[in-house]
């Protein structure tokens, strides 16, 4: 079966075309959660809950367990929903009970099957994602984050300037979920105000750590080599992650090329700033970095920045070697 769109498995969830069997996937936290939290508003009938609804973990919960919810009838509706979490968890052993389930689907259940990561050289995963309907929800470009982080404010029922906006994108960086805590943080910061301004973020959020952060990205767009291991190891010691690091300094680089072509574009000051898409008050100081910097060098740095991503997430040598050398090279 062909992967589905999000949306229009969205959509048939809200017009109650449902199917036996889903198979949904990704690394984004939070996208995985607003999916299952929709199946559960759209199948679940008010006051059937605890007849007809079932989460496990795979972490917890054995194959034994959840096939046995799987196959028992729903009560007082059409439809019961069983719900498995962190399904990558399983063994292939684990996987091989599934089996029955996954080519001969229980029609009264509605069985949605969650994971993180997914081998689909794995035969049973294979077999599922012929058979699911299949989802896979990938995590946001860099120039996504933006409208993101205006959508989950939105569903909290907060409003957000673009400058606000742009100060939690470069402090918290692009996983959702780490910004919907801190949008929610930020709604009971404000009180009674309905609208989340640049000072808001500047004032809820660590000052040394915001500041820590500018100061490193400043120091590696200005290839000053020492001061960017110097706030690297602040960064390093305040708990920001290694990987962290590596995407704030791969979302300066980006924007530094953004900022680089539209100056070739002849753009200046407020039309190069919305061309980049920053608040015109800091793209001057971007256009000093971007002076710093071949539009070859910017893409050997990227180059460098995907190969300590990948030695980071894989290597057993010392994380802070893999950043030193990173930054090393990319300010030579």
């Amino acid at each position: 079966m062909p992967m589905r769109d999000p949306q229009k498995i969205y959509k048939d969830l809200e017009t109650q075309k449902f199917s036996s069997l889903y198979f949904i996937f990704g690394e984004e936290p939070y996208l995985l959660n607003q999916c299952f939290q929709r199946f559960k508003k759209s199948v679940i009938a008010e006051g059937t809950e605890d007849f007809n609804y079932n989460l496990f973990y795979a972490t917890e919960n054995s194959p034994s367990e959840v096939k046995e919810a799987v196959e028992t009838l729903p009560m007082m509706s059409p439809h019961r929903l069983v719900i498995l979490k962190e399904a990558h968890e399983y063994s292939d052993k684990q996987w091989a009970e599934f089996e029955s389930l996954i080519t001969s689907p229980v029609e009264t259940t509605i069985f949605v099957i969650l994971a993180t990561k997914v081998d689909k050289r794995k035969k049973i995963l294979k077999t599922l994602t012929e058979v699911a309907e299949t989802v896979e929800f990938k995590k946001p470009y860099e120039n996504q984050v933006p409208w993101w982080i205006n959508y989950i404010a939105q569903s909290l029922e907060v409003k957000i300037s673009e400058e606000a906006i742009h100060l939690l994108h470069t402090l918290v960086g692009s996983h959702l979920l780490e910004i919907e805590s801190e949008i929610l943080k930020l709604k009971e910061y404000i009180g009674k105000r309905d609208r989340i301004e640049l000072s808001d973020v500047a004032s809820a959020v660590s000052r040394s750590k915001e500041e820590n952060i500018f100061d490193f990205t400043r120091a590696v767009g200005e290839r000053d080599q020492v001061k960017a291991l110097e706030h690297l190891v602040q960064l390093l010691d305040q708990g920001q992650s290694e990987v962290g690091v590596v995407a704030l300094v791969a979302r300066h680089i980006r924007l530094l090329m953004v900022v680089k072509k539209g100056l070739e574009m002849s753009l200046h000051g407020g039309r190069l700033a919305q061309h980049a898409q920053v608040p015109s008050y800091f793209i001057e100081s971007y256009v000093d970095q971007s002076r710093q910097w071949s539009m070859k060098k910017l893409e050997q740095t990227l180059v460098v920045l995907s190969e300590t991503d990948k030695a980071l997430k894989s290597s057993p040598l010392s994380s802070h070697i893999w950043l030193e050398n990173m930054v090393l090279k990319a300010c030579h």
